[in-house]
């Protein structure tokens, strides 16, 4: 992967954090989406303090964006392996990378 597609990426990745699109969760109906998703959201704030400046949404719709390249053939050690955008900060670049497993685990443990 070039470093082009690997910023537009992160770009991504931060954009749905800034649009706080929603829609995510499991294919097992709406209890176990939402209870993927409370716990999606429950270990991320607990891991990952810096989140709680991110609305729920947010996390979520970053989480979806996770798993949708995981089911298009990404592995979560390639995701993780990525270069971020230059201005992101240590943390930033944390909380993703901690989204990211968060997610695989949570909200898509099927596309692992």
């Amino acid at each position: 992967m070039n470093r082009r597609t690997t910023n537009q990426a992160a770009s991504a990745a931060m954009l749905c954090l800034l649009a706080g699109l929603v829609g995510c969760g499991s294919a097992g109906g709406p209890a176990s989406a939402a209870t993927s998703q409370e716990r999606f959201l429950t270990e991320l704030r607990q891991t990952a303090p810096d989140s709680a400046y991110s609305k729920d949404e947010q996390l979520l719709a970053t989480g979806q964006q996770v798993c949708e390249e995981l089911a298009a053939g990404t592995d979560l050690e390639q995701l993780g392996a990525r270069n971020p955008a230059e201005n992101l900060t240590d943390e930033t670049v944390e909380r993703i990378r901690i989204t990211q497993a968060l997610a695989s685990q949570h909200l898509c443990p099927d596309a692992v």
